[in-house]
């Protein structure tokens, strides 16, 4: 088979290379079938036989008969109307379904319960605490800052005492 591909490649006068992009293959892969290394699989004279339908697949399988096929074996042209740049469009366009608005979960509460099951333990916050008189600025103190990376670790600095 090797030799009908190179009497194909220059009917065409095409490069190996120009060949295997044409029917959608690796360069290296045909490489490989050229030097003999691996057989032509199926998929491979599949696409050769779409991409040049003028091939005839007896020859190019079995080396019987001759390169072209005849007139009378090729497929027929599919023959589909030029696109115009004022083509007849439709009034209305279809109706599409709008998807449901309702929120997936009725009740808030089994929502947030759930999603909290889900995230990592360094994702779950603290309790939020209750709501109280707010501490006078000057009795306040910082504790602790948190420094928390891209890659989920972390380093905390307490000021010093």
């Amino acid at each position: 088979m090797i030799n009908r591909i190179n009497l194909i490649l220059r009917a065409k006068n095409i490069t190996a290379r120009q060949f295997a992009e044409e029917i959608g293959i690796q360069p290296s892969g045909m490489s490989h079938i050229m030097s003999g290394r691996n057989n032509p699989s199926l998929d491979f004279v599949t696409k050769v036989i779409r991409r040049y339908p003028e091939i005839d697949a007896n020859w190019l399988l079995l080396g019987k008969g001759e390169m072209y096929a005849s007139e009378a074996s090729l497929p027929e042209p599919v023959h589909r109307p030029e696109p115009t740049l004022f083509a007849d469009e439709p009034d209305e366009l279809p109706k599409v379904e709008e998807p449901s608005r309702e929120p997936l979960y009725q009740d808030e509460a089994i929502r947030e319960e759930e999603a909290a099951a889900y995230k990592p333990s360094y994702m779950v916050s603290a309790p939020e605490p209750q709501a109280s008189e707010p501490q006078p600025t000057s009795t306040r103190t910082l504790e602790r800052i948190l420094f928390i990376y891209s890659d989920n670790t972390f380093s905390e600095c307490r000021p010093a005492r």
